[in-house]
């Protein structure tokens, strides 16, 4: 069975925040997402644990994600363990949204939702992120933020709109840590498909990159 999982750089959803409509800038990926399940009508269950907004946030990805031809529900973290390993093992996709990286991984860990995920995964359940849903599935992110390991590497999102302290951080991490480093745009994702890695744009003039360091020096490279 293929485990496939997709990283989503950054881009927003039609949804309102503060009144005001958002322009919808992830379409082919979140397509392409629904397309792995290879369900007509597969089951979507939404994480919003790093949000602030979730309830807006979740109206906005059940739209979406309705339209698509999915059964959306929405994860309640206050239910028991059994609750939630039903939840999170009896769906098709798995959607984690985007906020805050720490208050994420931190509360991923403490439910052991952390887990559970990586069973999901495992067991061939569609997996996906956006921003701080990206970062959580990396070993690191470009702060040094544990996420759960899926894939080894370093993470950063809104790569093209990281000033160069941000970017500067990143490739420390590839040298210091002598690990593999990813970096995604903004409507860009990074989909892993078991051994294989290719790049899904909703923007065809964004991009990601795989950064390397060889002798001291780092590598840029387009995926």
């Amino acid at each position: 069975m293929s485990k496939a999982l997709v990283c989503i750089g950054g881009g927003e959803i039609p949804r309102y925040k503060n009144g005001i409509l958002l322009p919808y800038e992830t379409k082919e990926i979140d397509q392409e997402i629904v397309k792995l399940s290879n369900k007509e009508h597969p089951k979507f269950l939404f994480i919003s644990i790093a949000s602030s907004h979730p309830e807006e946030y979740f109206e906005g990805i059940k739209k979406v994600y309705e339209e698509l031809g999915c059964t959306v529900s929405h994860l309640d973290i206050s239910k028991t363990f059994s609750e939630l390993e039903h939840d999170i093992l009896n769906t098709d996709i798995i959607y984690i949204g985007g906020g805050n990286t720490k208050y994420l991984v931190d509360k991923l860990k403490s439910t052991g939702i952390d887990k559970l995920l990586s069973k999901a995964y495992n067991s061939g359940i569609v997996c996906s992120g956006l921003s701080a849903g990206s970062y959580c599935w990396f070993r690191y992110n470009y702060d040094l933020i544990e996420g759960m390991n899926v894939i080894n590497a370093v993470n950063c999102v809104h790569y093209d709109r990281k000033d160069e302290i941000s970017k500067n951080k990143l490739y420390d991490v590839v040298k210091e840590k002598n690990i593999i480093g990813y970096a995604i745009d903004n409507q860009v994702a990074l989909e892993f498909i078991d051994d294989d890695i290719k790049a899904i744009k909703s923007n065809d003039t964004k991009n990601a990159y795989r950064i390397t360091s060889i002798d001291g020096k780092i590598i840029e490279e387009k995926m």
